[in-house]
């Protein structure tokens, strides 16, 4: 008898874990911040009034040092561990929830057996490692933006008001660029842990096809809009003639909102 093709769901990421993952960085953003105002600010305020002709670059170098050294230390990396290692889980958990409820729904099989040792601990572990290494580059990135700014700031004799609204407006705000990276950073990597854990999971069940499926929105780029329910090869990923480039979607491109639907075959 004859096989026909029917076509699983897409398992799209889920914001819970997104928001998760937005409120863990943000909460190491927010000591950031303070640490800055108390250490910095405070400094360049008690010497407002001579430090444009005074040399106090020595100790400005120390704050920083003393600041890139504290957002670098061991608790700092535990932080980012456990928070890396939390939501890299919790996307695994609700991807194979939904994966398995899928394709039962489709082929009547409860694939809970079957999937059991799907060996995802290797994926799991780099996924981990790269994401805590994401979230250390926060403050790395953030106290040399600081930096920048003060040195710039006093060198040209600004005085710390001016010098503190340029740190909190770049720096310390919801639109700020630290905000901002923060939202990039747990958006694409939800979205892309999700997605190469679909990748992995339709093809430990031998799946070899898949529908590309945009967000179907504004914001899709062109393209990727152009694959809209084309059907491509999932080792290869869809072939974009516009992009001139095979695209994994929710993989190749940053902040990539497009997922797949498997295509299994069924008796």
């Amino acid at each position: 008898m004859a096989k026909k093709t029917k076509k699983i769901p897409p398992m799209k990421s889920q914001k819970g874990i997104e928001k998760t993952y937005q409120k863990g960085m943000a909460k190491l953003g927010k000591a950031m911040v303070l640490a800055v105002k108390k250490e910095v600010l405070s400094y360049l305020k008690i010497h407002q009034s001579t430090y444009v002709i005074d040399a106090v670059g020595d100790d400005l170098i120390k704050i920083f040092n003393r600041l890139n050294a504290q957002f670098s230390g061991l608790l700092v990396s535990n932080y980012a561990e456990e928070l890396a290692s939390t939501v890299v889980t919790k996307t695994e958990k609700a991807n194979k929830s939904k994966f398995d409820r899928s394709v039962q729904r489709v082929t009547g099989v409860d694939l809970g057996s079957i999937l059991a040792a799907e060996g995802l601990e290797d994926f799991t572990a780099l996924s981990v490692s790269r994401n805590v290494q994401l979230i250390k580059t926060l403050p790395e990135q953030y106290l040399s933006q600081v930096e920048t700014i003060v040195t710039n700031g006093v060198s040209s004799g600004l005085r710390y008001s001016e010098i503190e609204k340029q740190i909190m407006a770049k720096t310390g705000s919801a639109t700020s660029k630290l905000a901002g990276r923060i939202k990039t950073i747990a958006r694409n990597e939800i979205q892309t842990i999700n997605s190469q854990i679909n990748l992995r999971r339709a093809s430990s069940l031998g799946i070899k096809k898949g529908i590309y499926e945009t967000s179907d929105d504004e914001r899709v780029r062109p393209c990727h809009a152009e694959l809209d329910g084309v059907e491509y090869d999932l080792a290869k990923g869809a072939w974009s003639k516009s992009c001139g480039k095979f695209i994994q979607p929710g993989i190749t491109d940053i902040n990539c909102r497009c997922s797949f639907s498997p295509l299994i075959e069924v008796a």
